[in-house]
């Protein structure tokens, strides 16, 4: 329910490049490296230690198993020091729910689970960083994407039954167990490519450590596992940074329509595609071995908003149609996103796909489509007159459609449009339709280094008991960005 401050936020948008594996298929204790390339490409004599933090597959402080199978204590020993860093901070800020005892837990366990309140940002975001915590720490011990399932579910469910005072909550578990799992992946993968991308560096290894904390840490201490031997070649990746202008946000209750000043903000952001599809080798048979994320942060003096879409390919594979080329199957997504007067989060199952069409040597044409379930949403405002919640929570479905024209080694035009549709069915409340949609026109300038245009549009329409009670809200911004790209092709051939 209120796991642990959410101030981390910003180091979620910290994440910048991508790899790693899955359970299903791994190798057997004896096996051989998963990339004898990927072990002899990494220094037998470091230069220095402190670039060496988390990056060597041979050097750690205690018997590191040199690409060893997978270790049981290790993840369940962090489970429960995790559990008392939240509860022990929780408590020394005197939050009520941090008040346990023996009778808390026999009442937890006894009365069973309800759907609780608590803020947006602690459901919708801490509680799969919490979950994700969870993961890594089994995922950086050797296991593989479903093997470590579990152990973020039974972090959930020990820490609602007896690390808290309140009633166990069931959204809390749905997001940290879903979420946490989805999340987990896409940093554990992120931080290994950051790792894997070039020789060590102290930035290299200080902004793994930072994308993957708890996975940093077990490198450090016992080497890295067989199942994070699996590197990915190009991947895209883009760092975003300028201003960003809000027009035209407005709230309108019922009819009565309430603006909300225009204010200049800035813009951080990166874009990354991991194991796109244009790639020869590779055969997707491990979960996230393609996924793709969007991540902003805009910020001022008095705001702060962030935008998290993430969205992975669960099982799958690639296809080929004369010269186009692409992958579909079942993908997995987290999204969370707040934008000014309106905000969402969810967690999806569905059917999804890429391609990518070449016109020209040049010229291609990229196409992504995805309509996904939702067994748990949030959705809603910072004015909902029902409760003291500003939001409203339940299942509900989402589809994405983007649609790029890439001009190899020059920039691309596109568009992208996310719809979800919330149900507030879990509480009796309603209905949430949020769209988001974002064109943009790139130019490359030098090198590595452009610039961009965005239009950004978010419309809310929620309805709430009667008719009456309706709402309607828009947040506009527009958005000058100054870019850096590893690639110049934006992901595609």
């Amino acid at each position: 329910m209120n796991p642990f401050p959410v101030h981390r936020v910003s180091c979620l948008l910290l994440v910048f490049s991508l790899v790693s594996g899955g359970d299903a298929g791994a190798a057997p204790a004896d096996a051989p490296l998963a990339s004898e390339e990927c072990v002899e490409a990494v220094p037998a004599e470091p230069r220095l230690l402190v670039p060496e933090l988390v990056h060597p597959p041979r050097r750690a402080i205690w018997n590191a198993p040199d690409g060893g199978g997978r270790n049981f204590v290790v993840p369940i020993v962090e489970m429960g020091a995790l559990h008392g860093i939240f509860w022990g901070t929780a408590k020394l800020l005197g939050k009520p729910y941090a008040d346990i005892s023996l009778e808390t837990m026999r009442r937890n366990v006894a009365d069973g689970w309800a759907w609780d309140e608590d803020a947006f940002a602690t459901n919708a975001l801490g509680h799969p960083y919490q979950g994700s915590l969870a993961y890594t720490a089994a995922r950086s011990s050797g296991f593989g994407f479903w093997g470590s399932v579990p152990f973020t579910v039974a972090s959930s469910v020990l820490w609602e039954l007896f690390m808290e005072s309140e009633t166990p909550s069931t959204n809390d578990l749905i997001t940290t167990s879903i979420g946490g799992v989805v999340l987990g992946e896409v940093l554990h993968r992120t931080a290994l490519a950051i790792l894997d991308e070039g020789e060590p560096t102290v930035a290299r290894s200080v902004l793994s450590l930072l994308v993957e904390p708890v996975g940093g840490i077990n490198r450090y201490l016992f080497g890295r596992r067989r199942n994070d031997f699996l590197p990915v070649q190009g991947n895209f990746l883009q760092l975003m940074a300028g201003l960003t202008s809000n027009v035209d946000n407005y709230n309108d209750i019922d009819g009565t329509r309430f603006d909300v000043p225009n204010k200049m903000e800035g813009h951080l952001g990166v874009e990354m595609v991991y194991g796109p599809p244009q790639l020869t080798t590779g055969d997707y048979d491990q979960p996230f071995d393609y996924f793709t994320l969007t991540a902003r942060m805009g910020f001022s003096r008095d705001t702060l908003t962030v935008g998290f879409f993430s969205r992975g390919l669960l099982y799958g594979d690639r296809f080929k149609f004369r010269s186009i080329s692409g992958l579909w199957g079942l993908m997995a997504g987290y999204d969370f996103a707040n934008p000014n007067t309106l905000r969402v989060s969810t967690v999806s199952l569905g059917i999804g796909g890429v391609a990518q069409v070449p016109l020209t040597s040049q010229l291609t044409l990229d196409v992504t489509a995805n309509m996904a379930g939702v067994p748990f949403g949030h959705g809603g405002g910072l004015t909902s007159p029902e409760s003291a919640r500003d939001y409203h929570f339940g299942p509900g479905a989402q589809s994405a459609f983007e649609l790029g024209l890439v001009r190899r080694g020059v920039g691309r035009v596109g568009v992208s449009v996310r719809n979800y549709l919330i149900s507030g069915a879990f509480l009796g409340e309603g209905v949430e339709l949020i769209t988001y949609a974002t064109a943009r026109a790139e130019l490359l300038l030098a090198g590595q280094h452009g610039v961009a245009l965005e239009a950004f549009v978010a419309n809310r329409a929620g309805e709430f008991g009667s008719v009456s009670d309706a709402i309607r809200q828009r947040a506009t911004q527009i958005r000058l960005l100054w870019t850096v790209s590893k690639g110049s092709g934006f992901g595609t051939r």
